[in-house]
């Protein structure tokens, strides 16, 4: 069990939260379908906005991860719930652009990208090309698909210079559920996955932890190492949409609002070797960032 502890009630603006990417200490967030092509940065505390950049001429279907690395941070616009799309896009908004005062429109590449293996896109309700998750893994972006057909988990490999390209699944993990985020430590080398399970009622939100490893002698291909991963249900049920590391034993989680819980803040404290401990009990003993 992974013990959720609430850190705030997110501001109306960003009732459907769907990515987070944590860049000088300060979170990053942004809605998903429906909304303007804007992201937010939330403030000290989360409760409320501090800055809202729009990117000029871009859409917004389906938003659903927030990505960033040294230089970028990356919007995967890569939600397909029926399964209609065919080509899906990737944002790329560079760091320094992130200064731009509050409401600016800002400068940004997009590049698409479609699911190469995939022979016919018709509607459907039990599909494997969704996807919920993107994260930057040491120098490479890595997709995890939410898989509503099998509840199992694609890991794609997308190049981020790449202006069209046709994605092939490197690998599938048994998930047993629906993935809705991924983020990587750089520091313990751990990758986290977040999602729920495939059960319409008495379902649950859960995380793996996955330590990687080199897949090939010789070669720097990294690969989560499935013998040692770990799965944990949340103690909060909400729909917890995205993670984000803050340091490797922080875990900092947001869900969007829905008919059984607020749009929300979440932390889980891990230990030196990434298990979840107990909940602080008293706010005020923990930091917020």
């Amino acid at each position: 069990m992974a013990e959720v502890q609430r850190l705030a009630l997110l501001p109306a603006d960003v009732l459907e939260t769907s990515g987070l990417a944590q860049i000088e200490g300060r979170l990053w967030t942004l809605n998903d379908s429906g909304d303007d092509a804007a992201i937010y940065q939330l403030s000290s505390d989360g409760r409320s906005i501090a800055k809202t950049l729009y990117l000029a001429g871009a859409r917004n279907i389906d938003w659903e991860s927030l990505a960033v690395d040294a230089k970028a941070l990356y919007i995967a616009d890569c939600g397909n719930n029926r399964g209609r799309r065919a080509t899906l896009q990737l944002y790329r908004v560079a760091l320094d652009v992130l200064s731009a005062p509050d409401g600016s429109r800002v400068e940004y590449d997009v590049s698409n990208f479609r699911y190469g293996h995939r022979l016919e896109v018709s509607a459907s309700d039990s599909h494997n090309f969704d996807c919920e998750a993107i994260t930057a893994v040491e120098g490479e972006l890595w997709l995890f698909s939410k898989n509503r057909g099998d509840g199992q988990t694609e890991l794609y490999r997308l190049d981020k210079q790449a202006r069209e390209q046709a994605l092939y699944p490197f690998r599938s993990y048994p998930v047993n559920g629906l993935i809705t985020a991924a983020d990587y430590d750089p520091v313990s080398r751990r990758l986290v996955l977040l999602g729920y399970s495939r059960e319409r009622l008495f379902g649950h939100s859960f995380i793996w932890i996955i330590p990687l490893f080199n897949s090939a002698a010789g070669v720097q291909k990294l690969a989560p190492d499935w013998s040692r991963a770990q799965r944990y249900k949340l103690s909060t049920y909400a729909q917890w949409e995205a993670i984000s590391w803050d340091g490797p034993q922080r875990l900092v989680l947001s869900a969007e609002r829905s008919p059984l819980s607020d749009a929300q803040l979440g932390e889980i404290r891990l230990d030196v070797q990434g298990v979840p401990l107990a909940p602080v009990t008293d706010p005020d003993d923990a930091a917020f960032w």
